[in-house]
């Protein structure tokens, strides 16, 4: 991987330390000038022309690309306006067949809007939601899952969803996603994974994990512009699933009074779309296939574990990650000083970070009971020089 090419490709990074790629990562200029250039296109010749001009790249390329970045077919994929509303679509359409007394599985790290999407059902159609055990370390143990599944079968309860968020927003975690799919392909229970921080930064198959579903985002590692992403639903599951929103696009009108719906995961878009947002995300794709998305994760797993190391050697300084096996999301707290402080002090000389806080994941937040953290997420595009002034500062910063 050549890293001078790969900073040479992203200008920015000769000015500042940029460490919130879990966050809204910065771009290479491949994603700016093609966002740019179907701007100038519609400028010039109206959205509707530009877009019909553009329609191979915008329409079939951009899907094959999505579709081949997740081992997935093009007719499985559906480009929506963002991470949350992709899951929203997903989980709403399920539950117009839920019942009272359905329950749903989760995980003590889930992302806190998912929580929110929980309690909304509780409240509509009283569908209950419980977590799954967790291990020593932090992730799902599958073997209690299993066992827990086949508790409440016993009890006669219908376990309708199983909803897991991959990576964490608030700590290092990778829940094991595709062991956590043979339980679920198991016992038949459809299984909806949040990948929104682990699509761009680590391969990702979902032959391999059988997830039904699954959601993400443009900004974050794939290195996407923000307002956008897509989702994948699966050839079985758009046998029989339909979206609780449909416009003339999702279906088309059978006469005055009926209408058919698209055979492909797009039924879940909508007919207007931000074409130049369509054109950085496709860039983004492009740019992490051809660096390689096996590459990609063996340098980032390389930059993030140092720089996970040298923060737990700074005094004062504690790691809050969880996890066997640990994400690019690097999460510290100081025993004095406050994460906010830091985080200042920090973007003053530069360096791009964020902080994180109970509300990405309640219930871990009840159950651990940190402070306020600092949030580092670096991508294969940092180099060693920015490691070294992320902890000359940061020692500086907790002085």
């Amino acid at each position: 991987m050549d890293i001078d090419q790969i900073r040479e490709d992203t200008p920015a990074l000769k000015e500042i330390t940029f460490m919130n790629a879990a966050g809204s990562s910065i771009s290479p200029e491949c994603v700016y000038n093609g966002m740019a250039f179907i701007l100038d296109e519609e400028s010039r010749i109206g959205g509707y022309h530009a877009h019909a001009k553009y329609e191979q790249e915008l329409e079939i390329d951009l899907y094959a690309s999505l579709a081949q970045l997740i081992n997935a077919k093009p007719s499985e994929i559906g480009i929506v306006e963002n991470a949350t509303i992709a899951w929203q679509k997903i989980f709403y359409g399920l539950a117009t067949k839920w019942q009272k007394g359905d329950i749903i599985l989760s995980t003590t790290t889930e992302y806190g809007a998912n929580l929110i999407a929980f309690m909304h059902v509780k409240k509509l159609y009283g569908v209950e939601t419980l977590t799954l055990a967790d291990t020593e370390f932090g992730e799902v143990d599958t073997t209690a899952m299993d066992a827990q599944i086949e508790s409440l079968k016993a009890e006669g309860k219908n376990v309708v969803l199983v909803s897991v968020s991959h990576l964490p927003s608030n700590n290092g975690l990778i829940q094991p996603a595709a062991e956590i799919g043979k339980i679920a392909n198991k016992h038949n229970i459809i299984y909806l994974l949040d990948a929104c921080q682990s699509i761009g930064l680590l391969p990702v198959n979902v032959q391999k994990i059988g997830c039904d579903f699954l959601t993400t985002t443009s900004r974050k590692f794939l290195r996407g512009p923000r307002g956008n992403g897509f989702l994948y639903a699966s050839s079985k599951m758009l046998q029989t699933f339909e979206p609780a929103i449909l416009d003339f696009f999702g279906a088309e009108l059978d006469g005055a009074n009926d209408y058919n719906l698209r055979k492909d995961a797009r039924r879940f878009e909508n007919w207007e779309n931000a074409y130049a947002l369509r054109a950085g995300l496709h860039a983004a794709v492009d740019y992490a296939l051809d660096l390689g998305i096996h590459k990609i994760w063996k340098r980032t797993q390389i930059v993030s574990n140092k720089l996970r190391t040298a923060i737990a050697e700074i005094p004062g300084m504690h790691i809050a990650d969880l996890g066997q096996k640990q994400s690019a999301i690097i999460t510290c707290y100081h025993e004095t000083k406050s994460s906010k402080e830091i985080r200042n002090f920090l973007e003053e000389k530069n360096i791009m970070l964020t902080l994180a806080g109970d509300h990405s994941a309640p219930w871990d937040g009840e159950k651990r009971k940190l402070p306020e953290k600092l949030r580092f997420s670096p991508h294969y595009y940092n180099d060693e020089n920015d490691s070294d002034i992320v902890i000359e500062i940061l020692k500086a910063a907790v002085k």
